[in-house]
This record gives C-alpha cells, sequence and structure tokens, in this order.
C-alpha cells in the first residue's frame, strides 16, 4: 500500500521513485495497474527523484471507474501491480462524443468509409495501453477535440491472456456503437427497491421485448408493442426509484420530465418547453433504449373537464401526439407516475398511449423486511436487533418511511453518545414513534393509540375469545381461514351497557394486530355542505385499505347511523351516511384506482395466496379491513345494516359478574399501596357496578387514604368501604334485565 495521487496528464505516465520502482520489480517504461479504493488505472511507470518513496504520481488517462475522471486531483492510497502487455492486433468500442449531431456525422461515415473511422480511432489510441472495460480520456487531447470525441471505452479484447494492450497502426479496429457524452455520463448504480422486484421485473420485460425477440417481431408487430405505462400509487411508495432502477438493469437513458421545469411564464413557453423534451428523448432513442419519465403526470396533464386553461389542454395534445410518433419505435418508452390516476385526464389513460398501469401499494409486512434489510444493510446493528419484529410493527410504513425510521435511529445514537456505535433494537422503537406513516397523514379519526393488553382487561373472558375469533384470527392465522374456506369477517358489534370496557376490547384487539385504528364520530362525520359527510366516508375506507390491516372503529354507532324511517320520504344526512358505509363494506365503494393490481378475479372476501421469498402469504380481496362497532342500543340500529355479510358477528358484552369484578378489581389496584384490602368481599359488595364503576371506585378509596393523611402510604379496607357509601352503581336490575331479553331474542 503507497500513496498515490491523481493528475490530469494525457501521457499515460506514472513518475515515480527509482527505489520504489525496484521494489516493485518494475523496468523502465514498463506498465503497471494502479488500483485505488474506486478506481483502476493503467500507467507506464517513470523514475523520478523528485517524487517521494512510496508514492505515485500518475495520470488519470486510462480508467476504469469514469467517476474519478471528473476529479481535478485525488490524493488517496493504492497499490501497484505489474502487468503483461502485448500488441493489440483487435480491438471493440465505444466512442462516447460530444453531441448528436457528430453521431449522424459518424454513423455516416461508418456506413460510407469505415476506414475513415478507424483511421481516426487509430490516431486517437496511439500507443495507449488499454485492458478490456477501461476507458481512456481523450476529451483534452488536441485530436479529440477536432473529432468532438469525448471518451472511448474498450468493449473487448483479441487475447484474454495479457493484462494489457498496446495500440498501434496496424491494430484492428471495430466500432461497436456510438452513444453521446450525457448517456454515458448516466449514474448507473442502481437504488434499492425492496419488495418490489416483482413490478421491476415486469417493467424490464416490457421494455426487452423488442431486442430479445427482435427476430420474430416484423413490422406489423411492433405496432402492438407497448409504448406507455402507467405506475400509481400512494407517495413514498417507490415509484420514481423503480424506473430509475429499471432504467440501470436495462442500460436504458431516463429523461425525466417534472412539472415545474416544464411550466412556463410568457405564452407559448410551456409548450415550447416540453416540445424541446420530446425531441430530446426522439434523439437520444437513436442511440438506443430511452425511457421518458412523466413524473407526477397528473400535474402535468389534468383532467381537462376540470381544467379551464388552455396551457393544460395544449400540453396534452402534445404528449398525445409523442405517443403517437413513437408507435413504431422500438427503442422508447413512456413511464408515468402519479399518486393521484382519478386526476390523469383519460384520453391518456387507454390503449395506445398509457397501455398498461401498475399498482405500487404499501408494502407488506414481507416487502417491508426486504426494504429494511436492504435500508440497514451498511449500518451497525446491534445483536438484539429484530428486523421481523420491526417489520411488523411498521404496518402502513412505505418505503420512505421506513428510510426515516433508520435515518432516525442512527441519530438517536450519534446523539446519545453511544461508546458503541451500534444500533440497538431499542433506537428502532424509539424512531417507529416518532415517525408517522405517510400513508396515515392527513386521515380523519386516526388517533395514536396508547396499546392494551388483554391482561389489563380483567375478566369477560368469553367475551374476549369471541373477537379474538372475530378480529385477531382472520389477520394473524388467514391460512388456516383459506383452508377451511372461510370469507374474512367484514363487521362485529359489541353492544351493553355502559362502562363495560366495549371501547377498550377493540384497543386490545388493535393492539394485538398492531392494526391501524381509525376511530370516527358522528361530529367528525356530519358536515353542513351536502355530500361531505358521504366522501369522508369514502376517504377513510379508502385509507384504511392503504394501510391495512386496519380497524375503523364507530362508536355510539346508533347516533352516527341509526335507523331508516319507513313513513317520511326525504332522506337525511343519517340515511346518506348508512347508505354509503354499507357500499364501503360490500366493496361496491371501492374505486378502481385504489384496487390492487391483480391478474386474478377475487370474490370480495376470499382469500388468495401469492408465493413470497420465505414460503407463502396470503391477501384479502377486501385488505384485512375491518369495521368494529359499539353500542348501548342495538335496537336503534338499521336491519341492513346488522345482517351476516356486513355485520357478521354480534357479540353481547355484559355487566362483570363477581368473578369478573374480583379480576378487575385486581387489574385496578395493581399500581396501589395496599393493606388489608379483601378483593373477595369487594366483589361480592360491587353487584350492578360496571368495569368503569370499579376504576371510580378504586380512585375514591386512595383519595380517601389521603385525605386522611396526605403523608399516607397505603390504602386499606376501611378506605375502600367509605368508598362504596359515596360510588353508587350505574347498573339497574331494569337495564341488565332489557339487554338479557334482547341476547335471548338474538339482536
Amino acid at each position: 500500500m503507497m500513496h498515490v495521487r491523481v493528475s490530469e496528464d494525457q501521457s499515460q505516465k506514472c513518475r515515480i521513485h527509482p527505489a520504489t520502482l525496484s521494489e516493485l520489480n518494475g523496468e523502465l517504461a514498463s506498465y503497471f495497474m494502479i488500483s485505488t479504493s474506486d478506481s483502476e488505472f493503467i500507467c507506464q511507470v517513470w523514475p523520478n527523484d523528485q517524487i517521494n518513496t512510496n508514492c505515485l504520481c500518475f495520470s488519470n488517462a486510462v480508467f476504469k471507474n469514469k467517476s474519478v475522471h471528473d476529479s481535478r486531483s485525488i490524493n488517496s492510497s493504492g497499490n501497484a501491480i505489474h502487468m503483461k502487455t502485448s500488441i493489440s492486433k483487435s480491438l471493440k468500442l465505444t466512442l462516447i462524443v460530444e453531441d448528436h449531431q457528430i453521431i449522424k456525422l459518424l454513423k455516416h461515415d461508418l456506413k460510407v468509409h469505415p476506414s475513415k473511422v478507424e483511421n481516426m480511432c487509430k490516431n486517437l489510441l496511439h500507443k495507449y495501453c488499454v485492458a478490456k472495460d477501461f476507458t481512456v480520456s481523450i476529451d483534452r487531447t488536441q485530436l479529440g477535440k477536432i473529432y468532438g470525441i469525448y471518451n472511448i471505452l474498450i468493449n473487448s479484447c483479441d487475447n484474454e491472456n495479457y493484462d494489457g494492450f498496446i495500440i498501434n497502426q496496424q491494430t484492428k479496429i471495430l466500432i461497436d456503437s456510438i452513444v453521446s457524452k450525457e448517456r454515458f455520463l448516466q449514474n448507473l448504480k442502481p437504488p434499492n427497491i425492496g419488495g418490489l422486484e416483482k413490478e421491476a421485473q415486469e417493467l424490464c420485460d416490457i421494455l426487452s421485448l423488442p431486442f430479445q425477440w427482435k427476430s420474430l417481431i416484423s413490422c406489423e408487430f411492433k405496432k402492438v408493442l407497448r409504448k406507455g405505462i402507467l405506475l400509481r400509487g400512494p407517495p413514498g411508495t417507490g415509484k420514481t426509484s423503480l424506473v430509475k432502477h429499471v432504467g440501470c438493469e436495462c442500460n436504458a437513458y431516463i429523461i425525466t420530465v417534472n412539472s415545474p421545469e416544464v411550466f412556463g411564464a410568457r405564452p407559448g413557453e410551456t409548450e415550447e418547453n416540453l416540445n424541446n423534451i420530446l425531441d430530446k428523448a426522439l434523439t437520444f432513442s437513436e442511440e438506443g433504449r430511452t425511457i421518458l419519465f412523466l413524473d407526477e403526470v397528473d400535474t402535468l396533464c389534468p383532467d381537462r373537464r376540470h381544467m379551464d386553461g388552455q396551457k393544460e389542454i395544449n400540453l396534452t395534445k402534445l404528449l398525445v401526439d409523442f405517443f403517437d410518433k413513437i408507435t413504431e419505435n422500438e427503442n422508447i418508452m413512456v413511464i408515468g407516475a402519479t399518486n393521484r390516476p382519478v386526476c390523469v385526464d383519460n384520453v391518456l389513460r387507454r390503449p395506445g398511449r398509457f397501455d398498461k398501469e401498475i399498482m405500487i401499494n404499501v408494502p407488506n409486512e414481507s416487502q417491508r423486511l426486504d426494504i429494511l434489510r436492504k435500508v440497514t444493510s451498511t449500518l451497525p446493528l446491534s445483536e438484539d436487533v429484530d428486523l421481523k419484529r420491526l417489520a411488523f410493527i411498521t404496518n402502513g410504513y412505505v418505503g420512505a418511511d421506513l428510510v426515516s425510521v433508520a435515518r432516525e435511529a442512527v441519530l438517536l445514537v450519534i446523539l446519545g453518545g453511544n461508546q458503541e456505535r451500534k444500533i440497538k433494537m431499542d433506537h428502532f422503537e424509539q424512531s417507529v414513534r416518532k415517525v408517522m406513516p405517510s400513508i396515515r397523514k392527513g386521515t380523519v379519526g386516526l388517533v395514536e393509540m396508547s396499546p392494551v393488553e388483554w391482561s389489563q382487561i380483567g375478566g369477560l373472558s368469553e367475551v374476549k375469545g369471541q373477537i379474538q375469533q372475530a378480529v385477531e384470527w382472520p389477520i394473524k392465522h388467514p391460512e388456516a381461514f383459506q383452508r377451511m374456506g372461510l370469507p374474512c369477517p367484514k363487521g362485529v358489534l359489541l353492544y351493553g351497557p355502559p362502562g363495560c370496557c366495549k371501547t377498550t376490547l377493540v384497543r386490545a384487539a388493535a393492539t394485538s394486530v398492531n392494526a391501524t385504528f381509525i376511530s370516527l364520530s358522528g361530529a367528525q362525520l356530519y358536515s353542513p355542505y351536502v355530500g361531505d359527510s358521504e366522501r369522508l366516508i369514502n376517504e377513510v375506507f379508502q385509507k384504511a385499505r392503504a394501510a391495512a390491516p386496519s380497524i375503523i372503529f364507530l362508536d355510539e354507532i346508533d347516533s352516527i347511523v341509526g335507523k331508516r324511517s319507513e313513513t317520511s320520504s326525504n332522506r337525511g344526512v343519517q340515511e346518506r351516511v348508512l347508505s354509503s358505509l354499507l357500499n364501503e363494506m360490500d366493496g361496491i365503494g371501492i374505486k378502481l384506482d385504489d384496487k390492487l393490481h391483480t391478474s386474478e378475479k377475487v370474490k370480495d372476501g376470499e382469500i388468495t395466496s401469492s408465493n413470497s421469498a420465505k414460503g407463502k402469504s396470503y391477501k384479502a380481496e377486501n385488505r384485512n379491513v375491518l369495521l368494529v362497532a359499539a353500542t348501548n342500543r342495538p335496537d336503534l340500529l338499521d336491519d341492513a345494516l346488522v345482517r351476516p355479510g356486513r355485520i357478521d358477528r354480534i357479540l353481547y358484552v355484559p355487566p362483570p359478574d363477581e368473578e369478573a369484578r374480583f379480576e378487575i378489581l385486581k387489574v385496578y389496584t395493581k399500581k396501589m399501596p395496599l393493606k388489608n384490602v379483601n378483593f373477595e368481599e369487594l366483589s361480592k359488595n360491587t353487584n350492578l357496578f360496571s368495569g368503569a364503576d370499579l376504576q371510580n371506585l378504586c380512585r375514591e378509596a386512595a383519595l380517601h387514604a389521603l385525605t386522611d393523611s396526605l403523608e399516607s402510604t397505603c390504602v386499606t379496607m376501611e378506605h375502600f368501604r367509605q368508598a362504596l357509601l359515596t360510588v353508587k352503581p350505574s347498573l339497574t336490575k331494569s337495564m341488565v334485565e332489557t339487554y338479557s331479553n334482547m341476547l335471548k331474542r338474538g339482536s
């Protein structure tokens, strides 16, 4: 290992101290390959007494990593290896030129005077020592400026037994291709696209089809090849990264069109800018594969039905004409990306323009695991980091959110002064709490729910089991439902007296499956504007499907959607909301633009299996969205809502019996300092107490203890007896009998 310094000398010389040359067993004017951390160079060594020992100063005229070519001077460390060289008999080259006019001239000369181009290359490469995949920098030479040649890439050499090949006038040169400088300098490093391998392969197949089956695709078949693809999906799911990855995999040049770069201030400037970009795409397609990427195409070509401006209409017309122009051009593909497909003009969403639409949805658990593995591949992780657990708790997070989680974890390590400089699982868990998923932002009714474990709910063992069957099993064990041919439940209704922890049971179910929890009330749904409430229902279900598994909780549902009137002909807001809710639960309200792109038709509620990298994963057409409702008045609900197929399970949450009251009291007094408290006596003396009443009883007992003395350190049985004198049950025998009769009638 020695110190190396790169300069812009075009002589392909390496200055080295004679003592260092002797140590390397090199001879005068012999060729060495100098390797640094990110590049390789081929140089001819010449001794120089002015150079320090163990130091190299060499030219970057022949290099393997083009990123170094743009550096003025680089100081780093590297190795020098002696090369076995020979006179080159033949070479295959790629010429990189300054502009497209030179490409046309050179291609014309290759057809008419091929020897002229060959002699030009010989003059440019005379006495250079090269190797396969190395690039010769020509742009700073006098001949290179005259011919307009930027670089020359060596594709192959005649004999692989040698390390390097010296070019002279007898070398036979073949030109494989001629490309522009702009295409050559495009960043070819593909971005990480965890979880999108299937979509990437599909895009690569479409882009490569004309080349893989060139002999079979006649001129007539070229007209039916796809020319446009629309990627749609929520923000941050990786649409732009997917296009960049496909461009790198297929060696295609990407021309990105962003709306702010197109729109101009003066009249006609916008159309002129877009026209120039489209002409540029056609020019680049003459060199090879080209992708015209329209990012946020909905802002570039919005739906003309809702636009009054002539500018947007003209842009759409230009793009339509461009699609018609490239029908038989096999080298160009148009890819659009949008998170609002409904806003894209319909004239573009037909065969012949955007022929295919691919849905890039929110990643599922296995896809999140794949993304996390790629995002954290270069991070120093501690042994306690469980990426599978992290993928489970990041439900609803898109790729951009997961990158943000990793970034936050790194910041926590840096700011925390961790000596080990390793990211622990605790750092990731804190990051997850800080980073809100993009898909959940702006969602009406989304709440930050504090976790509730089943052990925190005393008693109600039978009801817990029924809720676990209705909520947990379809999400945690979908393969069992698929094996038995069971459809996923769509809705669960909990009814019972007030204060019997119906809401707490729902929170515990959402915690156990790590589901997105959306709680809606009448105040959030009802609006003074006609149609606004129905639109809100639609948006809530749309966001819930995207962030599935999700639980939409309607507390006091009887006040939101009650029973429809049989006498009145006027439909109020409540009836319209009920109608929208029924449509959404049936799946009728799902917009086509919000559905997953699947190759199979699946009946609503059925579960289909799809192969993943590690076994099988299952997904439901209803996207694991479960409606859970709670009410004290089930008799006020409409029959159309509580029928099977909508509300599939109706569960009665009874007031706690003596055994349940015993367990509830133990839960509420878990953190209290108790002394001589008899829970059996308390549970016997608290008949008709609901769970909320028992919580209030424990609170009053603790207050009585502090009333006796602010220095009190425990709560005694006497304090509970005093609390029983003031805290009365909220339930009555007639109320409990009413609910019991409802249960007997099966309501």
